[in-house]
């Protein structure tokens, strides 16, 4: 993209915030502003502002999904204010829907026999970054929390071991992935090839490894904080047992639907995501690992995966928008600006983490030095399973969990802006996204109707 277009874009995205700002003058002014009204401008305005802040991202060599992410932070209610909170909630459903569709997408690349040649190296890749997560974050924060007092006197414990209790289960949030980015930078590209199925496989998996660590090891923070705690692992593993009973239902239903259906496929798989999410959240179980059962039922069992990976990518492009800037548009940066000194310290002790476990287990599964250079920069996005472990942190361990909370949510801006753009300059260097290519959305308005 030439900078002449990228300034052009810039234009017409700085028209788009000064019509929002005009309408809510011209709705205040009047007195005929209504929370509906407003979320329903909203909605619109993020999708313009976003669509066209992404179509600028590639001047800097980012992903489309970082200026969705920028575009939402700049909007959201810790920047300009564009979109408020308030405003912004009546949008989650939406991202519902659109972080289903994205789980579809990442079960169904997930088939079995692409990956049986690699289950070595998808299986080391995994504990060698889980591990080295858990215990390198674990070694920095430890003495970073009790030099700096920021959880002393905060629990029932001694400031030795509340500051380990913190340390620890800010590893446990740090093993965690983003499937959702990872989905979004190879579709985009197109990147077909060793590392994008290293890279996907084993970022799905990490996030069901987080849920199961999570529920082992929560009684244990628990202790070292000095509450009574339950034991998580039962809830846990009810939580991962619901989601899978769930995700196999709906992808039954889908193969029929699939098998049965040859037009407007997109938007039956779109209300199959709208409610499969409704489902999850009333069950109180994870959507995004239910549509990951989903999506991975029909790619493995039935002859329909290649017709809902299709279905999915023709409306893939207003779904990265949706779901990315309300993404970036939720994240606190008044947190990010107070906590930075251990937020800074958590991203750059979890990303040398990444890259020493990611490089040893595929070392010992025997992959190749270009492989090991290039694939754990497509580990170091976070997004959704991170915020949720982080709030449900907040609410089981008090005001040491809010702490945690805080710190890893403020990590996860820094992470979810750089990790897309690591990930797709690896993609590029291992020449599994041709340099100066198309994307697929770029693609298809090339193709004649």
């Amino acid at each position: 993209m030439s900078l002449n277009r990228a300034l052009r874009i810039g234009a017409v995205a700085g028209l788009a915030t000064g019509l929002i700002l005009l309408a809510r003058s011209i709705g205040a002014e009047l007195g005929i502003a209504s929370s509906m009204a407003e979320s329903a401008m909203a909605l619109g305005f993020l999708l313009l502002f976003a669509f066209f802040l992404g179509q600028a991202a590639p001047v800097i060599g980012a992903p489309r999904i970082t200026g969705y992410l920028l575009a939402g932070i700049a909007a959201g209610p810790y920047a300009l204010n564009l979109i408020s909170a308030q405003n912004a909630e009546p949008l989650r459903l939406v991202n519902g829907l659109a972080l289903s569709l994205i789980a579809f997408t990442a079960g169904g690349e997930l088939k079995l026999e692409r990956y049986k040649p690699r289950i070595k190296a998808l299986s080391l890749a995994v504990a060698g970054q889980s591990l080295a997560a858990l215990f390198f974050v674990m070694a920095v924060m430890f003495p970073a929390f009790y030099f700096s007092g920021v959880t002393e006197g905060v629990s029932a414990s001694t400031p030795l071991a509340s500051a380990f209790g913190a340390a620890l289960l800010l590893g446990i949030l740090s093993m965690a992935n983003s499937p959702a980015t990872a989905v979004a930078v190879i579709t985009e590209g197109r990147a077909k090839g060793p590392v994008s199925e290293i890279v996907m496989g084993s970022t799905v998996i990490v996030d069901v490894v987080v849920i199961l660590v999570f529920g082992m090891l929560a009684p244990v923070v628990g202790y070292f904080l000095g509450m009574a705690h339950s034991d998580q692992a039962s809830g846990v593993l009810r939580h991962i047992g619901g989601a899978v009973v769930i995700g196999l239902g709906a992808g039954g239903m889908m193969i029929l639907i699939l098998r049965q259906t040859k037009e407007n496929v997109a938007l039956w798989i779109s209300g199959m995501a709208m409610a499969l999410s409704e489902v999850a959240i009333h069950f109180h179980v994870s959507a995004m690992l239910a549509a990951i059962v989903a999506g991975f039922m029909v790619e493995n069992f039935s002859k329909s995966g290649e017709k809902l990976i299709k279905a999915i990518e023709y409306s893939s492009a207003p779904v990265y928008v949706i779901f990315f800037s309300l993404a970036g548009q939720g994240l606190d940066l008044s947190a990010l600006v107070a906590n930075l000194p251990l937020a800074l310290a958590l991203v750059f002790s979890r990303m040398g983490a990444v890259w020493l476990g990611v490089n040893t287990g595929l070392k010992m599964a025997g992959e190749p030095v270009e492989m090991r250079r290039n694939a754990w920069q497509g580990f170091i996005g976070q997004a959704g399973i991170n915020i949720g472990f982080a709030v449900l942190a907040q609410q089981i361990f008090g005001p040491v969990g809010a702490i945690v909370a805080t710190i890893a949510i403020s990590a996860v801006a820094v992470n979810q802006v750089a990790g897309p753009i690591m990930m797709r300059r690896a993609l590029v260097v291992a020449g599994e996204i041709p340099s100066g290519a198309p994307t697929a959305q770029e693609s298809k308005a090339q193709t004649p109707a």
